[in-house]
C-alpha cells in the first residue's frame, strides 16, 4: 500500500514538471509566431509563398467574331503549356513512360528531368513543352499525373480560314499568354475591346488544397459582328481569283459596299493570306491591300473631277471645248488615250469618251482655290478612318510642296500624280451614289457586350456635292455604260448601271513602266437607287485596258450578285413600286 502511494506522488510530479515544461514551450512558441523580428518574420512568409503558391494571371475569353448572318469568322480554342512539380511524383519512370508519346519526346528525356540536384533537392517546377495543340494537352490533363500542372494558352481557330483572313486579321504571340495579341484587320484594330481585361490571383500550389483555391471572374471580351457578308465575300474572292488568272494579273482587289450606310459587304484581295503561314515572307500577305496599297487610280478619278466641276458651277451640261488630241502644259503632253482629237465635245463628252484633255482644261479652268479644297472634301489625301488596322492615307501633292508642279495639277484630273487606296477611291465615288453625301465606311456592325448589343449608326463624314449634283453625274455614267460607241465595253440588261473604267499607268522611279497598267472599274446598281456600289482593281493585266479587263469583271461579278442580293430586275422592281411594294425588303 505505502509503495503505491509512493508511485501515485511521483507520477503525480512527472506529469505536474510535464505540463509546466509543455506550458513554458508553448509561450515560448507563441512568444516566436507573435512577438518575431519583422523582417525574419517577413522572410519566412515570404519564402513559404514562394514554395507553397503561385501567382497566376487568369485569362479572360477574347471575343468572338461574325459575319453580319452570324457565321463564326474567329472563335477561341486552347494549346497548353504542360510543366510538373518533381517533388510530388511518385513513379518517375512510369510517368516519363506515360508523357513520352504524347510530348513526343525521349522517354530518358524526361525521367532526367524529375530527378533531384547535385543536392538531393527536387525542383519546385520544370516545363515539359512549352506549347502543346489542344487534343495533347487534354491528353495529359486525362492521365491525372500527380504534380502535372497544364496551363491552357488562349489561341484562335478561323473557320473561313483565308477567305477572310486580312479583313479579320490573326491572333498570336508567344506561348506566353499575356503576351498574345491580335494583329492586323478587326483582331489588331478593336484589340482591347476584344482582349476582355485579365486578373492576377494567387494560388495555392499544394495538391490537397489546390481544389480549395478560389473562383476569379474576369471581364471577357466584347463580340463583334461585322457588316461582311460571308457568301457576298467568297462571291467577290472567287470572280477575283478567276479574273487574276483569265488577265494574267498579278493581283488584285474587290470592294462591295452599301453606298447609303458605308458598310463594306466584301473585300476581297489576291494574292490573300495564309494563316498557317506567319513566317516573315507569309506576312507580306497579312496586309489588307484594300486599305494599305496606294496606286495611281487613272480614268475612274475622273468621276471626282465631273462631280467636283458641277458642283462648282464653273462647267455644266451646255460647256464644251475643242480638243486637240494633245496639249502642252506645264513642260508635259498630255494626250488623250487614243491620241486623237474628237471635235468639240460636250462636258458630257469628255467622260463617255474618257477624253484627258477634257479633264484637264476643265481643272485649269476651276483653278487652284476651287480645286484643292475641293479634292480635300472628298476624302483625297486623308485616310477613310475605317475601323481595320493599317490603313494608309493616300498622297495627295498641294501647291506649297516641294513636288508640286502645274503639270502634276492638270494630271491630277485624269487619277495620275495622286495616290488612293481602293476603299478610298470608291468611298469617295460613292457621293455620286448617294445623293452627295459619303457615309464613314466601317466593318463593325455590333457589338455585344454580355446581354447588351450596341448597333454602329451610320454616319456622314463628308458632303462634297449637293443631291442634284449628285443625279447629274450619276446619269452622265450611265450614258458612260449604255453609250454604244463608248470605250467601257459593259452590257447590263435588264439592270441600268452606273460605272466608269480606269486604265492606270505604273509610276517607276524614272516615269512609268512601259506596257503595264493597274486597270479598273467602278460601277453601283440601281443607278436610280443604288443598294450596291463596286470597285474591280486588276494589277498589270495582259489586256492592259480597263474597259477589257476590269469592266467585264465587273459584268461577271453583277450577273451573280443580283441573285445572291435578290436585286429585282428594273422592270420588276418599277412594277413592285408602283403596287406601293418594297423591291428591297432584304437588309443589305
Amino acid at each position: 500500500m505505502i509503495h503505491d502511494e509512493s508511485l501515485h506522488r511521483r507520477l503525480t510530479l512527472i506529469t505536474i514538471v510535464l505540463l509546466g515544461i509543455s506550458g513554458v514551450l508553448l509561450v515560448r512558441l507563441l512568444s516566436f509566431q507573435f512577438r518575431m523580428n519583422p523582417e525574419i518574420k517577413e522572410t519566412l512568409e515570404t519564402n513559404a509563398q514562394i514554395r507553397y503558391s503561385r501567382t497566376v494571371e487568369v485569362q479572360p475569353n477574347r471575343g468572338q467574331i461574325y459575319d453580319r448572318n452570324g457565321h463564326l469568322l474567329a472563335v477561341n480554342s486552347f494549346d497548353y503549356r504542360i510543366g510538373i512539380s518533381p517533388n510530388q511524383v511518385y513513379d518517375r519512370q512510369e510517368v516519363a513512360r506515360q508523357l513520352a508519346p504524347l510530348l513526343k519526346r525521349p522517354e530518358d528525356e524526361i525521367y532526367r528531368q524529375l530527378l533531384p540536384d547535385d543536392n538531393g533537392i527536387y525542383p519546385l517546377y520544370v516545363l515539359l513543352a512549352p506549347l502543346v495543340d489542344f487534343e495533347t494537352g487534354q491528353a495529359v490533363a486525362d492521365l491525372e499525373i500527380d504534380g502535372i500542372l497544364v496551363e491552357p494558352i488562349p489561341t484562335r481557330i478561323y473557320p473561313q480560314g483565308p477567305l477572310t483572313a486580312q479583313v479579320v486579321g490573326f491572333f498570336a504571340g508567344s506561348e506566353n499568354a499575356r503576351e498574345r495579341q491580335g494583329y492586323y484587320g478587326v483582331e489588331g484594330y478593336y484589340q482591347l475591346l476584344l482582349a476582355g481585361q485579365s486578373k492576377r490571383v494567387t494560388q495555392s500550389s499544394i495538391p490537397g488544397l489546390q481544389e480549395a483555391n478560389p473562383t476569379v471572374s474576369v471581364r471577357d471580351g466584347i463580340d463583334l459582328i461585322l457588316t461582311i457578308d460571308r457568301d457576298l465575300q467568297y462571291l467577290a474572292q472567287d470572280v477575283l481569283d478567276q479574273a487574276v488568272a483569265e488577265y494574267g494579273a498579278t493581283g488584285g482587289t474587290i470592294l462591295i459596299m452599301n453606298p447609303r450606310t458605308g458598310e463594306i459587304l466584301a473585300m476581297a484581295n489576291n494574292p490573300n493570306f495564309n494563316l498557317d503561314d506567319l513566317s516573315a515572307e507569309g506576312l507580306q500577305n497579312a496586309r489588307n491591300q484594300a486599305i494599305s496599297d496606294m496606286y495611281e487610280p487613272g480614268s475612274v478619278f475622273k468621276l471626282v473631277t465631273m462631280a467636283m466641276a458641277l458642283e462648282a458651277g464653273t462647267h455644266d451640261l451646255t460647256w464644251s471645248y475643242y480638243d486637240p488630241g494633245c496639249f502642252e502644259a506645264g513642260g508635259v503632253s498630255i494626250c488623250n488615250w487614243d491620241r486623237r482629237s474628237h471635235g468639240n465635245p460636250t462636258f458630257a463628252q469628255v467622260f463617255i469618251d474618257s477624253l484627258n484633255t477634257g479633264t484637264a482644261t476643265i481643272f485649269r479652268e476651276m483653278g487652284l482655290d476651287l480645286v484643292y479644297p475641293m479634292l480635300r472634301e472628298f476624302g483625297i489625301g486623308s485616310p477613310t478612318g475605317i475601323d481595320l488596322e493599317g490603313e494608309a492615307a493616300g498622297i495627295l501633292v498641294t501647291p506649297g510642296d516641294p513636288n508640286w508642279n502645274e503639270a502634276q495639277f492638270l494630271n491630277n484630273s485624269y487619277g495620275q500624280g495622286i495616290s488612293l487606296t481602293p476603299l478610298q477611291m470608291l468611298t469617295a465615288a460613292n457621293a455620286i451614289a448617294n445623293d452627295g453625301l459619303i457615309m464613314q465606311p466601317h466593318i463593325v456592325k455590333a457589338r455585344i457586350d454580355g446581354d447588351q448589343i450596341i448597333e454602329t449608326r451610320p454616319s456622314a463624314s463628308h458632303r462634297p456635292i449637293s443631291a442634284e449634283t449628285a443625279h447629274t453625274a450619276r446619269d452622265i455614267m450611265v450614258q458612260i455604260i449604255n453609250n454604244p460607241n463608248g470605250v467601257d465595253l459593259f452590257e447590263s440588261p435588264g439592270y441600268t448601271v452606273a460605272g466608269k473604267t480606269g486604265t492606270a499607268e505604273i509610276p517607276a522611279p524614272y516615269g512609268y513602266e512601259a506596257n503595264a497598267a493597274i486597270a479598273s472599274f467602278i460601277g453601283f446598281l440601281p443607278a436610280d437607287d443604288p443598294v450596291v456600289s463596286v470597285l474591280i482593281k486588276l494589277d498589270r493585266p495582259a489586256g492592259y485596258w480597263g474597259s477589257q479587263t476590269a469592266a467585264p469583271t465587273f459584268q461577271e461579278l453583277v450577273e451573280r450578285l443580283v441573285v445572291l442580293m435578290e436585286i429585282p430586275p428594273d422592270s420588276k422592281r418599277m412594277e413592285l413600286v408602283s403596287q406601293g411594294g418594297d423591291p428591297f425588303n432584304r437588309e443589305y
